[in-house]
């Protein structure tokens, strides 16, 4: 697992975190993160340690540790987490404006990134 993609899925358990607990689909989908990236023990631990304590956006997203892909990247992983649990809240919603926002995607990019992650949500889950 590389820097970047540890700082993507130490960002995603502050996305988890958005509704002040992490539940079973959101986990399941961290811990898949962890075996796509191919995490060592060892970053398997140090994730999960992370993700014990209540996270957010704000403090825990390291900007200055995400390049613009890894950006994207972390938004449509974010997108896809919003429908982890088959539905996506106002709240998720606002969510991933927030985190756009914070990571400096623009309108239209978010809105194309958002709308991608979410049809691959709703094929996934047609599947299921």
């Amino acid at each position: 697992m590389t820097p970047s993609e540890k700082n993507i899925v130490k960002s995603l358990v502050a996305v988890a975190w958005a509704d002040g607990t992490v539940k079973e689909p959101e986990v399941g989908m961290i811990d898949s993160l962890l075996w796509a990236f191919g995490a060592s023990d060892e970053d398997e631990a140090e994730v999960r340690e992370f993700a014990k304590k209540k996270r957010t956006i704000k403090d825990d997203v390291p900007l200055d540790a995400l390049a613009s892909g890894d950006r994207e990247l972390l938004l449509a992983h974010a997108a896809l987490l919003t429908h982890a649990d088959g539905k996506q809240t106002k709240a998720e919603e606002k969510l991933l404006k927030d985190l756009a926002d914070h990571l400096g995607i623009t309108g239209p990019d978010a809105k194309r990134i958002a709308e991608e992650a979410r049809t691959r949500a709703e094929k996934l889950a047609s599947k299921v």
